[in-house]
């Protein structure tokens, strides 16, 4: 269901809601078998200011929840400013907060995993956060000479726990490490967890490493075009991108950011001239 309305100084809004019915997933399981997805609902709405104004506004929220305790919520804002009819700037922050309970970890083959297909598929609760933004500047200085500018940051932090692996598929039932007959333990060194999944019986242990994470990146570029003559049009572009990965499984904004600003940059520097003969 989505709808909106207008009033009658041009300030407007839209929302939509869904329901999803119970289904089955073929790939949450990476190759395995099928799983059953219970059902989940989800609903947003957006807001804008009047369109022919200097300064437009766009705040947006949407939420989403499932009846697996899953649920996401994600809170934007569009502020696009004309200071002009030759300047255009536009900024687009997003925050997004992420918890999902049934997060792929990695597939451990088992002989004496018999109703999962010989095949321990493991799962954790990820909590995951996002923030980004995008940034856009348009000056056009003359009919031929124009200047483009994109910039977007973007981090995302996601911290597992409760490690668990599918007991009866398609079902979704888990058993969690660390009770019910097994045992999981960290090594902060290796960086890696192991688990004992009948804690000393004949199935064999197994380990895989910390997937929590901390991506940083910013990407940009900057274009300058010229049409020398009309048809015939030279481009001048500077593109600059940076990535960084350290403090995985922790949001700290003032020290993320430091550490992408610290981060090595890729340059790239094109020049490119078409001619219309």
């Amino acid at each position: 269901m989505n709808g909106g309305g207008q009033f009658l100084n041009y300030y407007g809004f839209n929302f939509f809601g869904s329901y999803n019915f119970e289904s089955i997933s073929t790939s949450l399981t990476r190759g395995g078998p099928k799983l059953i997805i219970p059902p989940n609902y989800s609903f947003g709405i957006e807001a804008y200011s009047d369109s022919r104004e200097n300064i437009i506004i766009t705040p947006s929220a949407e939420y989403y929840r499932s009846q697996t305790g899953s649920y996401q919520f994600d809170l934007g804002m569009q502020i696009e400013w004309k200071p002009s009819s030759q300047i255009s700037f536009a900024l687009e922050p997003e925050y997004s907060y992420n918890f999902t309970k049934y997060q792929w970890v990695g597939n451990f083959a088992d002989q004496y995993a018999v109703k999962s297909y010989n095949t321990r598929y493991v799962f954790a609760d990820l909590y995951q956060k996002t923030l980004s933004a995008t940034i856009r500047l348009n000056w056009i200085f003359t009919p031929t000479l124009s200047l483009q500018l994109y910039v977007q940051p973007l981090l995302a932090v996601g911290n597992y726990e409760k490690f668990k692996e599918i007991l009866n598929p398609p079902s979704i039932d888990a058993k969690e490490y660390g009770g019910e007959g097994s045992q999981i333990s960290y090594d902060k060194e290796s960086m890696e967890y192991t688990v004992d999944p009948d804690e000393g019986g004949p199935a064999e242990a197994f380990s895989f490493d910390n997937p929590d994470f901390n991506f940083k990146s910013l990407r940009g570029n900057l274009v300058l075009r010229w049409e020398a003559l009309p048809g015939s049009v030279f481009y001048f572009a500077w593109t600059n991108s940076r990535m960084n990965f350290e403090n995985p499984g922790e949001f700290n904004l003032k020290n993320d950011f430091g550490n992408l600003i610290r981060a090595e940059s890729d340059n790239v520097f094109l020049v490119k001239f078409s001619y219309w003969i």
